[in-house]
C-alpha cells in the first residue's frame, strides 16, 4: 500500500457534508420548450399576462338561464323556448332574452344575460308534433323544475388564473401541473437553471464497452450506465466518454479533455493497487478534499476539484460504484440542480435472516422486500445484481456486528 493513501479514513456523514460543501448552485439559464420543461427547475417567476378563462365558460353541458326566469314554487315547472346552441372554440352568441334559454356545451362561452347553467339531466324537451321532428332543441321549449342559485354550473372569468397572477416561481421543480399551468398562459419556451454536466469515464484496460465481442480477460462496462441513469435521473445532463487505459498519461488527458464538465465521475483506479492511478494523476493539478470513505461497500472512494470542476473517483466494482452514486453523487447533483434533497420511500419489516456487518464501517446494505420480510440481497461488490435484485437497503451503523433475523429494520427504497 502507498503510504500516501487512505491517511484518514472520513465517516460517512463528514464524507456526506464535504460533497455537498463542494456542490455550487447553478446560476446560468437557459431557454427550453414546454414539451420539455417537466422537472427543470425555474429560473424566473412567471406571471400570468391575462386572465385564465378568459371568458365566462359553461362547466357542465346543459342550457344557460336566467335565473330570475326559474323562480318557481316547489312543485311547478317553467318552460323556457331554446332559441340557440352556444358551442366550444366560438364567440358568444346572441343574448338570451327573457323567457329562453341557450343549449351550451361544456367549456363554452356563457352568452350575454345567463347567469347560470342547468345540467341537461335536470331538464326535458318538451315533445311537439309532426312528423319530422328535429332532434336539435332550437325552437323547442325545455322545461325546467327547480331555480338554480346564480353562477350555478359557470367558470367565471378568470377562476383559474388572474391576470399578474405568479403561475410559477423561481426555484420550483416544473411538474406536469405546472407545465400545464404554463401552457394555459401561453407561453412555448421557458427559463429554466441549466443542468449540471457530468462527465462519466470508467477506467481499466479490462473494460470494454458493450455491443461488441468480449474479448478474453475483459468485462463488459457497467459503471458507465449505470452512473449515467443516476445522473440522468437526478438533475444532469451525462456526457459518457469510452473507457480510459490504466496508465497516468491516459487518465490526465482524459481528465483534461472533461475541465468544461461541472463534475467528473471515474469509475475505478481509486484504491491503493498498483493500477489504482486515479489519485496520481489528480495529484498537483488539484485539490483532493477526502480518499477513504467508513462505509461498505465504497470505501476506496476520492472526491477532489480540479479548477472549478469537481471530481469523483468511484469504486470501480459495480454495486460499490452504484451504491455511492446512490449516497454521495445523488445529494450532490440535487443541490447542484437546484432539486429539493431526496427522500425516498420507506418500509419497516423484520429480517428474515441474519446480516453480519463490518463494526468498523457503516454498511449499506442492499436488500429485497417479499411477504413482508426483508431478504438480504447482497452477493459481493464486483456483482451488479447485489443491486439489480434488490428493492432498497438497509443501513447498519458503525459498531454493529450483525442485524438477527426478526429484527425489524428500515428499508430505504431506490
Amino acid at each position: 500500500m502507498r503510504p500516501e493513501l487512505f491517511t484518514r479514513v472520513l465517516d460517512f456523514d463528514e464524507a456526506l457534508a464535504r460533497v455537498l460543501a463542494s456542490a455550487s448552485p447553478i446560476d446560468e439559464t437557459e431557454m427550453v420548450d414546454l414539451s420539455s420543461a417537466d422537472g427543470r427547475v425555474a429560473a424566473a417567476d412567471i406571471a400570468a399576462p391575462a386572465d385564465v378563462p378568459a371568458f365566462a365558460r359553461a362547466a357542465m353541458d346543459g342550457y344557460a338561464v336566467r335565473t330570475d326566469d326559474l323562480a318557481v314554487a316547489p312543485g311547478t315547472t317553467v318552460d323556457l323556448l331554446c332559441t340557440s346552441i352556444a358551442f366550444t372554440g366560438t364567440v358568444p352568441g346572441e343574448p338570451v332574452a327573457p323567457g329562453t334559454c341557450t343549449a351550451i356545451a361544456t367549456g363554452a362561452p356563457v352568452p350575454p344575460g345567463a347567469d347560470a347553467v342547468v345540467m341537461v339531466e335536470a331538464t326535458a324537451l318538451i315533445e311537439t308534433t309532426g312528423a319530422c321532428e328535429s332532434p336539435s332543441p332550437v325552437g323547442r321549449h325545455v322545461r325546467f323544475s327547480t331555480r338554480p342559485a346564480t353562477g350555478q354550473h359557470i367558470s367565471p372569468r378568470g377562476a383559474d388564473m388572474h391576470t399578474g397572477e405568479v403561475v410559477a416561481r423561481r426555484g420550483d421543480v416544473l411538474s406536469p401541473a405546472r407545465v400545464g399551468s404554463l401552457a394555459a398562459i401561453g407561453l412555448a419556451l421557458v427559463e429554466v437553471f441549466r443542468k449540471p454536466t457530468v462527465a462519466i469515464l470508467s477506467t481499466g484496460n479490462e473494460v470494454t464497452s458493450p455491443g461488441g465481442p468480449l474479448p478474453p480477460g475483459h468485462v463488459y462496462d457497467v459503471n458507465r450506465f449505470t452512473v449515467e441513469a443516476v445522473v440522468r435521473r437526478h438533475g444532469g445532463r451525462p456526457l459518457p466518454l469510452a473507457p480510459v487505459a490504466d496508465s497516468i498519461a491516459a487518465l490526465r488527458t482524459a481528465l483534461d479533455s472533461s475541465m468544461a464538465y461541472d463534475a467528473v465521475v471515474l469509475s475505478g483506479g481509486s484504491s491503493v493497487g498498483d493500477r489504482d492511478l486515479v489519485i496520481d494523476a489528480i495529484s498537483g493539478r488539484g485539490e483532493v478534499i477526502f480518499h477513504g470513505i467508513a462505509v461498505k461497500p465504497g470505501k476506496p472512494t476520492l472526491l477532489a476539484r480540479i479548477g472549478r470542476t469537481i471530481v469523483f473517483g468511484m469504486p470501480g466494482n459495480p454495486a460499490s460504484c452504484l451504491s455511492n452514486a446512490y449516497m454521495l453523487l445523488v445529494p450532490f447533483l440535487r443541490k447542484m440542480a437546484r432539486l429539493p434533497a431526496w427522500h425516498p420511500f420507506t418500509l419497516t419489516a423484520p429480517l428474515a435472516r441474519r446480516v453480519a456487518s463490518t463494526p468498523e464501517r457503516h454498511q449499506f446494505y442492499p436488500v429485497r422486500v417479499a411477504n413482508g420480510m426483508v431478504h438480504p440481497a447482497f452477493k459481493s461488490s464486483g456483482d451488479i445484481t447485489s443491486m439489480a435484485g434488490a428493492d432498497g437497503y438497509i443501513e447498519i451503523p458503525i459498531g454493529v456486528t450483525a442485524c438477527d433475523a426478526g429484527t425489524l429494520v428500515t428499508v430505504r427504497l431506490f
